[in-house]
């Protein structure tokens, strides 16, 4: 899950609405060949869901006694996230194999963001080799779909930066962050070579894209809950105080990156 410290509070933002909103944001994407993709739906699916693989692990939360606070997506135990990444890859194969194709392709993403530096706590020998597994299903999968190495780098951008933009407003990050869009050729034919920016403005809760690629500057709500923040005593009475913790919604807006908050 996501925290972000609110001073008295935790505000919590679990990995599957997160991507929930990066899902949500990129159905409203009018650009960049988007709307035509003969891929979209796969896209849209696969960007909902590429971190469904955290439900289980956000709805039983564990303690991080070392730090004195709830274990997040950063900090939980390296086999329990390994665990994470084969549910998520494998939830989806058979049922929508072209959309668990590129959720297997952000697990390596992030499996390579680490740069074998541990900078994650992911790039030990068995992430390493859970990498290769992975690699090889991505594989099999792509060829029974028939979806071509080109058609995978053309569709994941969106993916990637859907990400990063909802990571930046859950997280409440101000750096700005870029991604380079269409690398590959589409199904469709359609070449891209756009860099899409993006930057969350705390101040005014607003997510500005440039270029934008909406067809208007929009609201968007995001699913929360606020725990104290506390000394837990385990993961039982986290867990507790986590279930016992009213939902709630923070609002974001989206804008091009010449409009005020």
């Amino acid at each position: 899950m996501i925290l972000y410290d609110q001073g008295e509070n935790w505000r919590v933002v679990t990995q599957p609405d997160h991507a929930r909103f990066a899902g949500e944001l990129l159905a409203l994407w009018r650009s960049d060949g988007l709307p035509a993709r003969a891929r979209r739906d796969d896209l849209l699916f696969a960007t909902r869901e590429h971190d469904n693989g955290w439900r289980e692990a956000d709805a039983a939360p564990s303690w991080n006694r070392a730090a004195g606070r709830p274990h997040d997506f950063h900090s939980l135990p390296a086999p329990e996230r390994r665990e994470v990444w084969r549910r998520g890859s494998e939830r989806f194969a058979d049922e929508r194999p072209g959309a668990a194709v590129l959720i297997l392709t952000h697990a390596l993403w992030i499996a390579d963001l680490s740069g074998g530096h541990g900078a994650t706590g992911w790039a030990d020998a068995e992430w390493e080799e859970l990498a290769g597994c992975l690699a090889e299903r991505r594989d099999e999968l792509a060829a029974a779909a028939r979806i071509a190495d080109d058609e995978i780098a053309a569709d994941f951008p969106f993916l990637r930066f859907a990400d990063a933009a909802s990571l930046a407003v859950c997280r409440r990050q101000a750096e700005p962050f870029e991604v380079a869009m269409g690398a590959g050729r589409a199904a469709d034919g359609a070449t891209g070579g756009t860099v899409q920016r993006g930057r969350f403005e705390p101040a005014t809760e607003t997510l500005y894209l440039d270029p934008f690629p909406l067809a208007g500057a929009t609201t968007f709500r995001v699913p929360c809950r606020e725990l104290p923040k506390q000394t837990y005593r385990g993961d039982a009475d986290l867990g507790g105080a986590l279930a016992a913790a009213r939902w709630g919604r923070f609002r974001v807006r989206v804008a091009p990156p010449h409009l005020p908050g």
